[in-house]
């Protein structure tokens, strides 16, 4: 970086009533902020009045964990250094020359300095509240928050160097013991499920001895003392803290019995992001916020490990080929894990997971091993397949009516019927409906913009979004075609819209994380797979209330009610595809009618609390 450029920096705030504290730490980043950006979670106070006094940027957006919601909230700044806050801190004034010192000459990736507590009224200066070193300015590209709720911690990545500067982070924590010990008790329920989700041990001599060290530790070794009879309230209620912590984990594995059992594990050596990849993470996350123990096996350059990572679930890494299954070793290795981690179902994804993952489950002894098909493709009636599907596996999940009907289409006797559960994929409503948009584009006058969104290979079709394109023009039609995703074509894709003529009639935007900025780019949505086993990206076009176009084939009849939310057109059949887009660009009055009752079936048939009930009741069953 050219140190005679100033960096611009964004500080980050996340909120839920804090009209008494956020004035103060507003005030304090004048003249150090380039922008404010403030996330809240749904205060009803006058905080979101005050930060607007203050010209800050609020967002509004649904709480899913202090962790989770940091990261979300460094997303939305629009500058990559980032200076973090909680409502209840602020800068002094030695800590504001610091920053600003540090913004005309930005020599390392994050920078610490110390967090001063006031307690009451009394500003405490030993016991383990001081000095607190807090990394909480730094280039977001570096790092991640990560931690365990409700205990964040910013981790910096391998390579990044980080430096301590001068001055105070004022932190204006309890106005009274009264409001002290009801923190403690939200805590310490929150921090006895996270060590209940890692399976963290407890026994009466932790419980005993934990909390005697701990005020051990902070009055006596780190001068808790010093604060006088302060910072013996402050040590009491720490251990205080750490002996209800324990007790509420030890409670947790007597009352519902769970030691050992309802160990629910996800296996997914895939490294790149799909449906189905999407679906582990969507149960896996929400299982666990639900008190359902989840662990997740997965490919270490994952997404879904990164994603996973994040949100705090534990994880193991493994590779997976298509002969793993008859490399003893590996599947030894895979039986050792699962049965360390107690695992009482397994649910894997890919045919290659599922063989490896289900023998190394059934020699660890695991009761339920199921195999969740994601492609309405028929099963090779092959000896192999037959020894996986009846003699090994004791489930099956199906994303769909027509994907379990394939799975059956060469051998009815693969497995038995009552052995298979259509769970359809769930789409989060809230998730749409909350939040900005990031991905906008923007169309000249009376342009119809038509998309798709998805993996650039052979079985999604974009070669016919082009082909579609050249029918349009033809025609004298003014449109876009934008296509999301990225894939094993793309050059060849290119190099065909170029030699059909399309190359300004059809976009390639390469993967877009915005998906719900992207669909409400659209006019029309467009989906020309040769097959799907459940096309969750039509569910997420309909949530947003776009009309579906797609082929009559595979699941697409099970989502989108021909005439009704889209249209279905006949298998192959471009001429038809093309004759019912024009239809819906030439009536915008029936697209929107029927981009609302797309709205409707999803609410009615496809959400994600839906699936997630679905899913509780078959781990039960």
């Amino acid at each position: 970086m050219n140190r005679l450029t100033m960096i611009k920096l964004s500080v980050v705030i996340i909120t839920l009533n804090e009209e008494r504290n956020i004035g103060r730490c507003l005030e304090s980043v004048k003249g150090v902020a380039d922008e404010i950006v403030v996330v809240d979670s749904g205060s009803t106070d006058k905080t979101i009045e005050i930060c607007n006094r203050f010209k800050a940027r609020v967002i509004h957006h649904p709480f899913e964990g202090h962790i989770q919601q940091k990261n979300w909230a460094i997303s939305q700044a629009n500058f990559h250094h980032i200076l973090s806050l909680d409502a209840d801190e602020a800068l002094s004034e030695q800590l504001r020359n610091s920053i600003l010192s540090v913004k005309k000459d930005w020599e390392r990736d994050g920078y610490k300095f110390n967090r001063s507590t006031n307690y009451c009224g009394k500003w405490i200066r030993h016991g383990s509240w001081y000095p607190s070193k807090k990394l909480r300015l730094w280039d977001r590209r570096k790092g991640k928050w990560k931690g365990n709720n409700p205990h964040d911690k910013f981790i910096m990545g391998k390579g990044s160097s980080t430096k301590h500067i001068k001055g105070d982070l004022l932190h204006y924590s309890y106005y009274s013991i009264e409001a002290h010990i009801e923190q403690i008790n939200y805590f310490s329920d929150i921090l006895a499920d996270t060590m209940y989700q890692s399976r963290k041990g407890v026994n009466f001599l932790i419980i005993l001895l934990h909390p005697l060290w701990r005020f051990i530790r902070d009055f006596f070794i780190k001068f808790g003392f010093l604060d006088g009879f302060t910072g013996l309230i402050i040590t009491v209620n720490s251990s205080h803290e750490t002996f209800l912590k324990y007790v509420k984990l030890r409670n947790l594995y007597r009352d519902y019995k769970l030691h050992g059992n309802n160990r629910v594990c996800f296996f997914n050596s895939t490294r790149s992001w799909g449906g189905g990849e999407k679906w582990h993470f969507d149960i896996s996350t929400r299982l666990y916020e639900k008190g359902i123990t989840p662990i997740v096996i997965t490919n270490k350059k994952s997404e879904l490990k990164t994603r996973i990572g994040d949100y705090g679930i534990p994880s193991h890494n493994i590779g997976i080929s298509n002969l793993s299954f008859l490399n003893l070793f590996k599947v030894l290795h895979i039986s050792r894990l699962i049965k360390q981690e107690k695992v009482d179902f397994l649910i894997t994804n890919l045919s290659s997971d599922m063989k490896v993952a289900s023998l190394a489950a059934r020699i660890a002894g695991v009761p339920n091993i199921v195999y969740r098909r994601g492609s309405a493709i028929p099963v090779r009636n092959s000896i192999i397949n037959r020894f996986f599907f009846g003699k090994v596996l004791t489930g099956i999940i199906a994303n769909s009516e027509e994907t379990k009907r394939t799975l059956l289409a060469r051998n009815p006797n693969f497995i038995e019927k009552d052995k298979i559960r259509v769970i359809y994929n769930g789409i989060s409503i809230k998730k749409y409906d909350s939040g900005e948009v990031t991905f906008k584009y923007t169309s000249d006058k009376n342009e119809i913009i038509l998309g798709n969104a998805g993996r650039l290979v052979k079985q999604k079709g974009q070669y016919r979004l082009i082909q579609l394109a050249r029918i349009l023009k033809d025609k004298g039609h003014k449109f876009k075609i934008l296509i999301a995703g990225d894939g094993a074509l793309h050059h060849e894709l290119i190099t065909y819209s170029r030699k059909m003529g399309m190359e300004n009639e059809v976009v390639f935007l390469g993967f877009v994380d915005d998906i719900k900025g992207f669909m409400q780019s659209l006019d029309i949505f467009l989906l020309p797979s040769l097959w799907e086993g459940f096309g969750y990206v039509m569910t997420e076009a309909m949530v947003c209330r776009k009309p579906v176009i797609a082929f009559d084939l595979s699941s697409n009849p099970e989502i989108v009610v021909h005439g009704e939310t889209g249209y279905l057109a006949e298998k192959d059949n471009m001429s038809s595809f093309a004759n019912y887009v024009e239809n819906l660009m030439l009536n915008p009055a029936l697209s929107k009618q029927m981009g609302e009752n797309g709205r409707k079936r999803v609410e009615e048939n496809f959400t994600i609390d839906k699936t997630l009930s679905a899913m509780e009741d078959f781990l039960q069953r």
